[in-house]
């Protein structure tokens, strides 16, 4: 079967209103994944968006397997089975949203998603999977955090992990999700473009004094070229600013020490280049949707197995 157009999606998902039922979002979150800390979950009753934001690694899906790099989004299956792979140096941190398709109107909504046979609406007749894009299995996506639906899956896990998750937000939020899904479904990926030598250079600095904050001044003065030049490189090859590529190679140092140590925030704070832990904590929580305390407290060594 073909894929679908953007305009034909659109009208598939517009016709399966208000009479019988729509799409909710009933899961969503933000997760770092650490080295060797392999799980599986399934058969899983939920579309899914899985968003590898940094780092790397691989997911084995109904005994497939695809790989994880920085960007890469994928659409998963309903009933799927699933298998979380982290690289083991520089584990993904990821987001993930899942949405029940038809979720009947006037049934209780039930913030969560079965993850397996014994767990509470499997099978339910108040839920059921949908055909959005004329395509079968995974489908992988490419969405980078400034990009419309890399915001709205960020909105997602923050609503659905800091807010009172009222149903009427849930379908509004799936509905707004879904019109993007096919949006980005429509656009053929486009490969990056080979990363010129400068940039290699400065990735490979930042990579080793990182825990140094080096500015953007020592970065031009590494290749002998300008600050503009500098900024061009990174919002023009990866999509973000130098600045912005920095923080994220500190926070996601960050999350791994918070959840591999029992360092304090304040050590963490300053082993990763920011001499304030006020400003450490504050531009973690922005970022991350959490504080550093939450988010040991979630994903730490004595938090509960993660269910993804």
């Amino acid at each position: 079967m073909a894929p679908l157009s953007s305009l034909e999606a659109s009208r598939r998902i517009s016709s399966l209103e208000p009479a019988t039922g729509t799409v909710a979002v009933c899961r969503a979150g933000l997760f770092q994944f650490a080295a060797k800390q392999q799980f599986t979950n399934g058969p899983i009753q939920s579309r899914a968006l899985f968003w590898c934001k940094s780092g790397h690694g691989e997911i084995m899906v109904d005994g497939a397997r695809f790989t994880l790099e920085p960007h890469d989004l994928y659409l998963l299956p309903w009933n799927r089975r699933i298998t979380y792979l982290p690289a083991l140096r520089d584990p993904m941190y990821t987001a993930h949203v899942h949405l029940v398709p038809w979720y009947r109107h006037g049934a209780p909504w039930f913030p969560n998603v079965p993850h397996n046979e014994n767990e509470r609406d499997f099978d339910s007749p108040d839920r059921r999977d949908l055909d959005w894009l004329g395509r079968k299995g995974v489908v992988r996506l490419h969405a980078r955090t400034d990009d419309t639906l890399g915001r709205l899956i960020d909105y997602a896990a923050r609503w659905y992990l800091e807010s009172k998750r009222e149903e009427p937000e849930a379908r509004a939020l799936g509905f707004l999700l879904v019109q993007e899904i096919v949006k980005a479904a429509s656009k053929a990926v486009v490969p990056l473009s080979s990363r010129p030598e400068e940039l290699r250079r400065l990735m490979v600095h930042i990579e080793n004094s990182f825990q140094f904050a080096p500015g953007i001044g020592d970065l031009a003065t590494i290749i002998a070229r300008s600050r503009s030049h500098v900024l061009k490189l990174f919002r023009r090859h990866l999509g973000v600013s130098a600045k912005g590529y920095i923080i994220a190679r500190q926070l996601r140092e960050a999350r791994e020490l918070l959840i591999s140590t029992t360092l304090s925030v304040a050590e963490i704070s300053g082993n990763v280049g920011f001499s304030d832990p006020y400003h450490f904590s504050k531009l973690f929580r922005r970022h991350v949707g959490l504080s550093p305390r939450q988010f040991r407290a979630t994903h730490g060594p004595f938090a509960a197995q993660p269910r993804l």
